[in-house]
């Protein structure tokens, strides 16, 4: 009964689907040269174990799936399915664990081959931020963080300051690990974000990022007070109601973390 209820979920998330929709997914990704694939829309599916509406932000892995599945999907599949506990589900934190490579060799095709992820929803928007692994891939070496929504900010705000609850992913491999935390502050008289998030033995800031006028922001990032990084990222909603970004250390992968946070 397991063998068929897991393979038919998968078979029904990762199957080739209908047209996506013509939404414009603004994405960021601390490494380019990955199979994974951020910058397309979701396919439009209405299957009997899950639907996807089509045109939200998702992944594609190249060379392994034909089509781009959405956060939304894996997220519903994954809480469909935790109770076989074979490849992960969604924590106490709200993070979805994804476990594709410790699929059972039963489970048909190339779903074992998708590598590894953990991700979370930002507030209510379809906005995500997380991390991912190829399968067979070192976790401190060939570990990605990134972030993909499709409402980025279109009038950015000119002034006044906005502070963010903000929770960052790193190395949330399993269940229950713990997420950074902090706040960020965007000043928008000055155009700069600063702020920090921070877990037992990791502290991220970024300091004096740029914001600019496209709803995007680049700047510094510094990880337990002397290693150094850069951050990039995004806002969106109305008002700049909401960011999502990522912050890496070249040579220092195991603390590049993503990121995302709502207005408080």
């Amino acid at each position: 009964m397991k063998k068929s209820v897991l393979a038919t979920a998968f078979l029904a998330v990762f199957s080739v689907a209908t047209t996506t929709q013509a939404v414009t997914i603004t994405y960021g990704i601390s490494n380019e040269n990955v199979p994974l694939k951020l910058e397309n829309p979701s396919a439009k599916h209405n299957g009997w174990f899950h639907k996807d509406p089509g045109g939200l932000p998702g992944v594609e892995v190249e060379g392994v799936t034909k089509k781009v599945t959405s956060f939304q999907s894996l997220t519903n599949i994954t809480k469909n399915t935790q109770w076989l506990k074979v490849f992960g589900g969604v924590d106490k934190n709200g993070v979805v664990v994804l476990k594709m490579g410790n699929l059972p060799s039963w489970v048909p095709g190339f779903h074992d081959k998708l590598g590894n992820f953990a991700f979370k929803k930002v507030g209510d928007k379809e906005l995500y931020f997380g991390e991912w692994v190829k399968k067979g891939g070192n976790v401190n070496k060939d570990r990605v963080v990134y972030y993909a929504g499709n409402n980025k900010t279109e009038v950015m705000p000119t002034g006044g300051t906005a502070v963010y609850e903000v929770v960052g992913i790193n190395n949330n491999s399993d269940l229950d690990k713990a997420v950074l935390t902090g706040q960020m502050t965007a000043d928008f008289n000055k155009g700069k974000l600063n702020g920090s998030i921070s877990k037992p033995g990791l502290t991220v800031k970024v300091e004096d990022a740029q914001i600019k006028s496209n709803a995007s922001f680049a700047g510094n990032a510094v990880a337990n007070g002397s290693i150094k990084g850069m951050t990039n990222g995004h806002f969106f909603g109305k008002d700049a109601s909401a960011l999502a970004g990522y912050a890496k250390f070249n040579g220092n992968n195991q603390y590049d973390t993503a990121f995302g946070g709502t207005k408080k």
